[in-house]
């Protein structure tokens, strides 16, 4: 998925690259994020195809402190997904303090994704975790 150039408040995504250099960069003024703008090349493929979410939550812990990219949360589409779809997994570094390593997921509709996601108060998405189960 990728930002459509809406005003929406949401959150945009980044596909990602393993390559730090191409990811977006912190704006001085703020404002906001940098993502992904459609339409996406046909020949894009995934570095992490074929990889767990740990190795996704590693990428991420990694990057560079001027890359702008969430560090907390971040969305999965995979075979699994596809077969239901419009659907992303909604993954999650950490307890809902951000502490610890565990990477946790949820299933959640494509197109309200990114809204859920700036609509989460402390706690939703252990409350959603509870009431619909792991996945992944």
């Amino acid at each position: 998925m990728a930002h459509d150039g809406s005003t929406v408040e949401g959150w945009f995504y980044y596909l990602a690259v393993k390559d730090y250099a191409a990811a977006p960069r912190k704006k001085p003024e703020g404002g906001n994020q940098d993502a992904t703008r459609v339409p996406i090349d046909k020949s894009f493929k995934s570095p992490f195809v074929g990889q767990s979410v740990d190795s996704v939550a590693g990428w991420l812990k990694e990057a560079p402190k001027d890359v702008n990219l969430e560090r907390k949360f971040f969305a999965v589409l995979d075979k699994k997904a596809e077969a239901n779809d419009p659907s992303v997994a909604l993954c999650r570094i950490g307890d809902k303090d951000g502490k610890g390593d565990e990477v946790k997921c949820i299933l959640w509709n494509a197109r309200e994704s990114s809204l859920i996601l700036s609509g989460f108060e402390y706690g939703d998405f252990d409350e959603i975790l509870k009431s619909q189960g792991e996945y992944l």
